[in-house]
């Protein structure tokens, strides 16, 4: 499981202040727990975010105590890009919640070592459900997948008592046919069904009228 320390902030720590030592100042609250104000090392959260999803449950720990949390808002500088806040959120366990989870691809499909192009329409899905079933991300093999053929919302492998908050006949991945094919077969056809150009009259010979 990811994890990460902080301590606690006091008042008269400064966000400022605290971003130039190094820090990342943040807040962690939930249904059971007081919202408060927090601090984690920069290079600590730099590289915990490279390791998680949105949907990655994460043992915070700070003043001794152990908390389940997930990452509810990251703020970044709008110049540097830098992170400048930070908020966990602790959940109950058993908390229904709702959260985008990751989809990853698995498998190169058929429809595309044939020439087709893959599509890939949700990246996430919404998912809702208890905190303990909702995984980092969704694994899903498409090697199966010929031309015109798609991955539907209702083909996911949800585990169990996860619902998902799209409809389930809404495409994931499609299967494109080959543009150039495509393209080469409508200009055949609009040739096809151009009308032909009326033959020319013949040229009038001098002394026809």
């Amino acid at each position: 499981m990811a994890k990460i320390a902080a301590r606690k902030r006091s008042d008269s720590e400064k966000p400022r202040a605290l971003r130039r030592q190094g820090w990342v100042p943040g807040v962690v609250y939930g249904p059971h727990l007081v919202s408060t104000p927090i601090a984690v090392e920069y290079k600590a959260l730099e590289r915990l975010i490279s390791e998680i999803t949105r949907s990655t449950r994460i043992e915070l720990e700070y003043d001794g105590e152990k908390h389940f949390v997930f990452i509810k808002e990251l703020q970044r500088d709008p110049i540097t890009d830098r992170f400048i806040h930070v908020d966990f959120y602790a959940p109950e366990p058993g908390q229904i919640m709702s959260l985008e989870v990751p989809i990853r691809l698995v498998g190169t499909p058929a429809g595309v070592k044939a020439g087709g192009i893959l599509e890939h329409i949700h990246e996430e899905i919404p998912v809702e459900g208890p905190l303990e079933a909702i995984p980092p991300y969704i694994e899903v093999d498409i090697s199966g997948l010929g031309l015109d053929e798609a991955l539907l919302v209702k083909d996911l492998p949800l585990p169990e008592g996860l619902r998902p908050l799209l409809p389930e006949d809404e495409a994931v991945v499609n299967i494109l046919p080959p543009k150039v094919l495509v393209t080469e077969e409508a200009e055949e056809e609009e040739a096809a069904e151009a009308p032909e150009a009326p033959a020319e009259a013949p040229p009038k010979e001098e002394g026809e009228s």
